[in-house]
């Protein structure tokens, strides 16, 4: 798996991985699928992830997440606002996953786990 992708892509980025490169998309759609129990090096050392992971925040499979748009009822349905419209189609600017931070890497940090905060 060569992508960048974490669970801070918006839809948009999620739309142009499907529709520019097939190849990136089966993969990013078999990761998705691999992590839903979580890192299988934390399941082998007891560390087993509460409930499931998913990279889409609508917390289904990529396959089957809600991509092409987000409409007014699905936004009355989460009680978002238009700012966290845009963050579900854009994607968060400065997020960061326990792997890895999209924003400012000199200002990284880490928590006790050794996570990246």
């Amino acid at each position: 798996m060569t992508g960048n992708w974490g669970p801070f892509h918006g839809n948009a980025q999620w739309r142009h991985i499907r529709d520019t490169s097939p190849s990136e998309w089966t993969d990013v759609v078999e990761f998705d699928a691999a992590i839903r129990q979580g890192n299988a090096r934390a399941n082998a050392s007891g560390n087993r992830l509460l409930g499931e992971a998913f990279l889409h925040r609508s917390r289904v499979p990529l396959s089957q997440a809600p991509i092409d748009h987000v409409t007014a009822a699905e936004r009355a349905a989460l009680r978002i606002g238009a700012g966290e419209a845009d963050e579900l189609e854009n994607g968060v600017v400065d997020g960061c996953s326990p792997w890895s931070c999209r924003g400012d890497t000199e200002a990284l940090t880490r928590d006790d786990f050794g996570l990246a905060a």
